[in-house]
């Protein structure tokens, strides 16, 4: 019952937070895009938030733009659009496992800052530990997206390729 009672407070909190302000225009929502895979199969896929928990999504890939999550830059947070009066941000899971790469949630709330998009290649802060996306086929039975920890080198599995992701804009 306690989990219940701040799971509604967790959303009244955030559905309260203005979204109008959010989004400048149409123009600027994106989907979130992969190229530059070695594995062919991890090309030209789109980003889509995989429901795992109330309030929780793993970053998930599909070749369907329709099945796609529409995402716009909040400053340099990244938020995506699923539908529902409070926001759903990009959020890199914390390296504190001394692993090679993490995984990329899509969560209520604004979610990490420190995105931008130059161009349309789609890129996070070498601050916070970026050094690059990888795409691994992974247990949800799609691929999933990943971030590489800059500070490692990482043995990459065949299972999974770097990839750069793009903004493909939404006319």
């Amino acid at each position: 019952m306690k989990f219940l009672a701040s799971l509604a407070l967790l959303a009244s909190a955030v559905a309260a937070s203005p979204l109008a302000s959010r989004q400048d225009s149409s123009s600027s929502t994106f989907h979130l895009k992969t190229s530059g895979a070695s594995n062919d199969d991890h090309n030209n896929l789109y980003v889509y938030a995989y429901h795992t928990g109330a309030g929780f999504n793993d970053a998930v890939l599909t070749s369907d733009v329709g099945t796609a999550s529409p995402a716009f830059l909040n400053g340099t947070n990244t938020q995506f659009d699923l539908g529902t009066p409070f926001p759903w941000g990009l959020k890199p899971s914390v390296q504190n496992n001394y692993g090679a790469w993490e995984s990329v949630q899509i969560n209520t709330g604004y979610g990490s800052g420190g995105f931008s998009v130059n161009g349309t290649d789609f890129e996070w802060s070498a601050a916070s530990g970026f050094g690059g996306w990888l795409v691994c086929d992974w247990y949800h039975n799609a691929p999933q997206l990943f971030y590489i920890y800059r500070y490692t080198q990482p043995t990459i599995p065949s299972s999974c390729s770097q990839v750069d992701l793009t903004a493909e804009y939404v006319s």
